[in-house]
């Protein structure tokens, strides 16, 4: 992730912040906004001397202490620069609505080293005792939490593929080159817990979990334990459900906490390992998942589980009635490549399109803002655009919604000077 910031002659000490990274995006990933420098009074008369004669002056902290039409200059004074019916602005800058001239356009970023890459612009323009400082101010992604629950069952080694359903599981998460974990690890805060049971409650601990706990760059740490391991055992899958939403519940960090449960069978229960009649406890699991914050969705390695229990175990996943008319999206995988295709499905339609600000928007004036996704300006309060969901959070929209969840891209968002306030 690129990082980069310009220096300035003037900065008032207030501006002179430096954010440490919180994200991965999962992100921790860092978006930059810039608010440009701009300068006083091009030509025409002043508007201190006319339209705002008698209102500038007066001492501020920021722009929001100042009247309409005024920002805080950085002798902590009420000024403008240019006001309709006043001076204008030098070719190039148009007249914000606190009176500062500003850039007409912006910069868009550059490439990402994986993720998403944020960016800063260096535009700086303006002159004078009052023109604006350039100030950096982070933005944190939103990072999912994926729970990995897998199903350890001996029936994980049934032919899948051009292997068995346990070792394609394995090559599709942990493939060091294209498997999902690594290829997400910096952007998506991953755990694992390997489940099953040694003849339920009869065998001793049930369910018997074998766990690595939640981390961001856990692709090592995750493999060192998943590899060795083989499949033995029973399918206690409510048991572990709700098992690991304690473990998801204990981690702090914010963002999405989901378990993705990937079985190749019906489930059975702790009490009775055998047949498999573990379903209504399967579901009230996901059901008291849901109703703490954590989603589970669930993936049927191969054809043995029945359709109605995947329905009814993504419904109750997802907060939806059970049998209702509404259909939460399970995924039944027949072969290697719908395996994959389920996993990078659901992983990345978790991943965050919302930006959290470390600082303060002037909601009045969100719409000076830009947006750009890989060099092109996203419309403001646009479907396909982004929004700003209060003073300090943005959001994508969309179909630039979903284009930062796949691939590398990079974000800047630009305002101009005034319009955000550091925290």
């Amino acid at each position: 992730m690129h990082f980069a910031r310009s220096p300035h002659s003037r900065k008032p000490s207030w501006f002179r912040r430096l954010f440490a990274p919180a994200l991965a995006i999962g992100l921790a990933s860092m978006v930059t906004a810039l608010a440009s420098s701009c300068g006083s009074t091009s030509t025409g008369t002043p508007p201190c001397d006319s339209v705002y004669a008698g209102k500038c002056g007066g001492d501020c902290a920021n722009d929001f202490a100042c009247p309409d039409g005024l920002y805080c200059g950085i002798s902590a004074k009420c000024t403008a620069d240019c006001a309709p019916g006043a001076a204008g602005c030098p070719a190039g800058q148009t007249c914000n609505v606190k009176g500062r001239c500003i850039p007409t356009g912006g910069e868009g970023g550059s490439g990402g080293m994986g993720g998403i890459d944020f960016v800063t612009s260096n535009s700086s323009t303006g002159s004078g005792a009052d023109a604006c400082a350039d100030v950096n101010v982070n933005f944190e992604k939103q990072i999912p939490t994926v729970m990995l629950l897998i199903d350890q069952s001996g029936s994980m080694t049934t032919g899948f593929g051009n292997g068995d359903r346990w070792s394609v599981l394995y090559d599709t998460l942990m493939d060091p080159n294209d498997g999902i974990v690594k290829k997400l690890e910096k952007d998506v805060r991953f755990g694992l817990a390997l489940y099953t049971s040694n003849n339920g409650n009869a065998g001793g601990t049930c369910p018997v979990l074998t766990k690595v706990p939640i981390a961001l760059n856990n692709h090592a740490a995750i493999d060192a334990v998943y590899a060795p391991q083989s499949p033995e055992g029973e399918t206690p899958t409510g048991e572990s459900i709700t098992a690991v939403t304690t473990d998801l519940l204990a981690f702090q960090e914010p963002g999405p906490k989901i378990i993705v449960l990937a079985t190749d069978g019906e489930p059975d229960t702790c009490a009775e390992p055998n047949p498999q009649n573990g379903q209504d406890e399967s579901i009230a699991a996901a059901q008291g998942s849901f109703g703490k914050g954590v989603r589970t969705f669930v993936i049927s390695v191969g054809a043995e589980v029945s359709l109605g229990h995947l329905q009814d175990l993504a419904n109750a996943g997802a907060g939806l009635p059970i049998a209702g008319a509404e259909k939460a999206t399970y995924y039944q995988a027949l072969n290697p490549q719908t395996l994959i295709d389920a996993f990078d499905t659901i992983i990345n339609g978790v991943r965050s399109c919302v930006l959290k600000l470390n600082g303060i928007v002037d909601e009045t004036a969100a719409a000076e803002g830009q947006v750009y996704l890989d060099g092109k300006a996203l419309p403001y309060n646009d479907m396909n655009g982004w929004r700003l969901n209060g003073p300090d959070e943005i959001e994508l929209l969309g179909t630039a919604c979903d284009t930062i969840k796949q691939g590398d891209h990079s974000i800047s968002v630009q305002f101009p000077c005034g319009i955000v306030i550091p925290k």
